[in-house]
């Protein structure tokens, strides 16, 4: 159950920066550079990473 948890909160946590990038193309929507500059940038990334491994340690095969 744990397993389950982690991998779909892992997802949630990353996928709206990976959905950030293609829409961010757009005029109408601010690129996630605009929102966080180029220096504070680690915060997303971080977020996105922590989710990645989160949903990795729920997709494990054991």
């Amino acid at each position: 159950m744990l397993k389950y948890a982690l991998r779909y909160t892992g997802i949630l946590l990353a996928a709206p920066f990976f959905m950030w990038l293609p829409i961010g193309l757009l005029e109408a929507v601010p690129s996630i550079i605009d929102v966080f500059g180029v220096h504070n940038l680690r915060i997303p990334s971080g977020i996105a990473i922590a989710g990645l491994l989160m949903s990795a340690v729920g997709f494990e095969m054991r």
